[in-house]
């Protein structure tokens, strides 16, 4: 371990490849919303979601189960060849049967029309397939995947706004999408060399992986309840136009939960292989601050959503859209929900080898989610979809938070959840102050962010709350030079 890098290290390249990933949508969605209009980016995210369930069968718990066991042993040469020539057998098989399923799927009356794109967002699985992301993960190789990133990214970047040019062009659109997120997986077909051999060796056991990978599997199964089943009940349910509206909102929401959430995936192999030697304190150090990380910014972030809905709608998506700024008012607290359920789910249960209690949790979710988007869906809409979203993630929260007082317990893991709270609800006031001045779209983006961070980390200091204090000593530093 002395080898790799710090933790601060590849938080901050994670960071930067999570802003980079998050960049593309931001600069491309509100150009291709304009250009294909609702019912254009209705289309193409109603057919996303569907092919999203087979690229979903063919990652199975893959990526997850592997980063997990293979940072355990990645100092030993043979072991690690081993293990990663049985995963990309597994993941070959599933993403032939899964691919094989998208196309037939594809002939069946409701999906005809949806067919050409279907086929297009599912070649997502065979670059997954050939990119084996999880073995820099295991080696901690965030400079790799985050330059190649960018690259396609750029790419597909400068090709949208060339090719797509009208309201036919939503399968040009879909195929960009798919290239800047997983084009650039083509590359690690000879990169992965630098660190594995896969095959030339005469036995493989497939059997004793498939277990943990199935039960990782259902996790993945019920989580993508919440992120494409509202999408394809309310496009079977109420049409393009909802789908339409629900996405631009969820779109921006997702953003700044997995910008929040992006330092803290990096976590994983030191976590396992903490676990594995038994260094106890490290481990718990490492947790607290993360989720004094997560709560300290996702709680202003939830505040801030609702603040400047009005604003991001209109920037991002256009006047067209602006029956989606309540679902975005609605989805802000998920903000805060979705950071923590990740945090407990990958940082605690996974590194502790308890998927069993993360699949009652997420099952749970999903059955609640389905449940109440029947329910509210039909005479709601997106709204109605959004409400049960937060229910169903505020259900898991409470189920893995009973199941952790089991195996982990700590009693100050939220000793500075209120200082968060009471700083994000000052700051708030603050916003709804600003508000009143009836600013246009710039100025009051502008005053109402800086005031609101300038008021957040004011009251923070008063309270005294812990992530303040490297900033405080970095001051003082400044100072003393």
């Amino acid at each position: 371990m002395s080898q790799t890098k710090s933790l601060k290290v590849n938080s901050v390249i994670n960071i930067i490849k999570t802003v980079l990933s998050i960049i593309f949508p931001l600069i491309t969605f509100p150009y291709a919303s304009r250009v294909l209009g609702v019912n254009g980016i209705g289309r193409v995210d109603y057919a996303n979601s569907i092919s999203n369930y087979f690229v979903l069968f063919a990652e199975l718990g893959i990526t997850t189960y592997a980063v997990r066991e293979g940072a355990k042993i990645r100092e030993n040469k043979e072991q690690l060849n081993q293990l990663c020539s049985e995963i990309v057998i597994i993941n070959s098989i599933s993403t032939a049967v899964a691919y094989t399923g998208l196309v037939l799927c594809s002939f069946l009356p409701v999906l005809k029309n949806y067919q050409n794109i279907l086929l297009l967002c599912g070649t997502t699985m065979i670059f997954n397939l050939i990119g084996v992301n999880w073995i820099f993960n295991i080696f901690e190789d965030y400079v790799y995947i985050t330059v190649r990133t960018f690259v396609f990214q750029v790419l597909a970047l400068i090709c949208m706004f060339c090719f797509v040019r009208s309201s036919d062009d939503y399968i040009i659109y879909a195929g960009l999408v798919v290239m800047a997120n997983v084009g650039s997986n083509i590359f690690n077909i000879f990169y992965k060399r630098k660190y594995i051999k896969l095959f030339g060796r005469k036995h493989y056991e497939l059997k004793k992986h498939l277990p943990p990978i199935l039960i990782i599997f259902g996790m993945s199964v019920a989580s993508q309840i919440y992120l494409n089943m509202d999408t394809t009940m309310i496009g079977a349910m109420k049409g393009e136009t909802e789908v339409g509206l629900y996405s631009a909102a969820v779109k921006l929401n997702r953003t700044l939960t997995t910008l929040i959430s992006s330092a803290c995936t990096v976590l994983i192999p030191r976590l396992s292989y903490y676990i594995k030697q038994g260094m106890e304190k490290e481990y718990k150090e490492i947790i607290y601050n993360a989720v004094n990380y997560l709560i300290g910014l996702a709680i202003p972030c939830a505040f801030g959503f609702i603040l400047l809905s009005n604003e991001l709608i209109t920037i991002f998506s256009g006047a067209e859209f602006q029956n989606a700024v309540p679902i975005m008012c609605i989805l802000s607290p998920n903000i805060v929900l979705s950071a923590i359920n990740g945090l407990l789910v990958f940082q605690i249960f996974v590194p502790f080898g308890k998927e069993k209690d993360t699949l009652i949790s997420t099952i749970a979710g999903a059955c609640v989610n389905m449940v109440f988007n029947f329910v509210l869906i039909i005479p709601y809409g997106a709204r109605g979809a959004a409400v049960a979203t937060i229910i169903a993630e505020g259900t898991v929260y409470l189920i893995l938070s009973i199941k952790m007082r089991r195996f982990y317990r700590n009693v100050k893991l939220y000793g500075e959840l209120w200082k968060y709270f009471v700083a994000g609800l000052g700051m708030f006031a603050v916003g709804l102050y600003i508000r009143t001045f009836n600013l246009t779209i710039i100025p009051s983006i502008c005053v109402t962010v800086l005031s609101c961070v300038v008021v957040y980390f004011i009251l923070l200091n008063i309270l005294n709350a812990k992530i303040i204090r490297p900033i405080k000593e970095i001051a003082k530093q400044f100072r003393s030079k």
